[in-house]
């Protein structure tokens, strides 16, 4: 499994390939008849997604994946059956083609949209590599392949999902990156989707790499900057006022995903992409109340003036939103244990031991619950209120 993972890589990611003068494909069924050279990238591929999928890097939810493999087919009617849309387990902000017509994207880039039409824009940008072919015709993908072979034995096959997440760094160059630009759009359109999203799709991630004092994710290492590319969406769409955003489904469909990406987020200690995304009302609008507890969690941990009254608010609105939500118990019993609140410390964390019995913290929890029913019961009785 090794061995057949570096040699993909090593072929499409390394050796210099040569095809001038391949003409795009307008149809699956052309796709059937390969030269040799094309084939061999096609075996290869077919290899990586296999490697991928025993990697366990693959979310093989039924209606997410049914989901994105229908806007895929939207944009290239023609080629259905041709593409097969996955998603992986990973939060890099990537998405990436292969030669045979896989296409990925991971969790953490459509946890930062809003609408179905801004993943359409990468889902139709990315086919488009597939349509013309830019694997076959890409001359040089890796500026310094000694130092990228040392890096795929250092990670090896655990660990594919980020290989492919690295590889993409080294991906199509600036002129294919922007033909796909400009075959995305138009599929985009002819689809019926709302062409002004794609300014808002690369602006609002824009904003996010700023704000976290980030590189240019990889999705995006290799293409035109971001700035160009919303200059030249803005372009294109200056007179575009129409159009399907497909709000709700979108939502509706990646809720339990937008979730888990923001639970991956906080795993990682990325708060500020939590603060970023969760305070801007038009991403706030679309997660459920539980999103909330993250975004408490994420001003706990950046810990500067303020943001533990902040966290404590955010927790409170959970907790009369969604009281059955069982981290916010925690984490909330934990912030009134550490300012000496052992009177509502204690009430919530065995809160939070009922409503997860099988919580993996709860030795830990109940060492702090312990310690708070000790505190509280050592408190003077206060006398009673009211008149005398």
């Amino acid at each position: 499994m090794k061995r057949g993972l570096a040699m993909f890589l090593s072929c499409t990611l390394i050796t210099p390939v040569h095809a001038v003068g391949h003409l795009p494909w307008t149809s699956a069924a052309e796709t059937h008849d390969l030269a040799t050279e094309e084939k061999s990238l096609w075996q290869e591929a077919d290899e990586f997604d296999r490697a991928l999928a025993r990697a366990g890097k693959v979310n093989s939810d039924p209606a997410l994946t049914a989901y994105l493999q229908g806007i895929m087919d939207r944009l290239y009617p023609e080629f259905k059956g041709r593409f097969t849309v996955r998603l992986l387990n990973a939060q890099h902000i990537n998405a990436f083609a292969l030669p045979n017509g896989s296409i990925y994207v991971n969790a953490g880039l459509i946890a930062r949209f809003e609408n179905e039409a801004q993943l359409a824009t990468v889902l139709a940008h990315e086919g488009a590599h597939f349509t013309h072919r830019h694997s076959l015709q890409q001359a040089e993908r890796v500026r310094n392949a000694a130092a990228f072979a040392l890096v795929v034995a250092m990670l090896g096959v655990p660990l594919v999902g980020d290989l492919v997440a690295l590889s993409s760094m080294f991906g199509f160059s600036r002129e294919h990156e922007r033909e796909a630009d400009a075959i995305g759009y138009q599929r985009l359109v002819a689809a019926g989707y709302a062409p002004r999203e794609t300014i808002r799709t690369f602006e609002h991630l824009q904003a996010e790499i700023k704000a976290a004092d980030i590189k240019e994710p990889f999705f995006f290492a290799s293409h035109p900057k971001l700035q160009e590319r919303i200059d030249s969406f803005s372009e294109l769409a200056k007179d575009a006022n129409s159009g399907e955003i497909a709000r709700e489904r979108f939502v509706e469909t990646t809720a339990a995903l937008r979730l888990a990406s923001l639970e991956a987020d906080l795993a990682a200690y990325r708060y500020r992409q939590i603060i970023l995304v969760l305070s801007d009302p038009g991403h706030r609008r679309e997660y459920p109340p539980e999103a909330s507890y993250y975004l408490g969690e994420a001003y706990r941990l950046r810990g500067e003036a303020g943001d533990l009254e902040i966290a404590e608010r955010e927790f409170n609105s959970v907790l009369e939103t969604a009281p059955q939500f069982a981290p916010v118990h925690r984490a909330l019993g934990l912030l009134c244990y550490r300012r000496g609140d052992m009177a509502r410390a204690a009430p919530l964390l065995r809160r939070y031991l009922e409503l997860a019995p099988a919580a993996v913290d709860r030795g830990h929890i109940e060492f702090y619950l312990g310690t708070a029913e000790k505190r509280e019961a050592a408190l003077p009785a206060q006398p009673p209120s009211g008149p005398n």
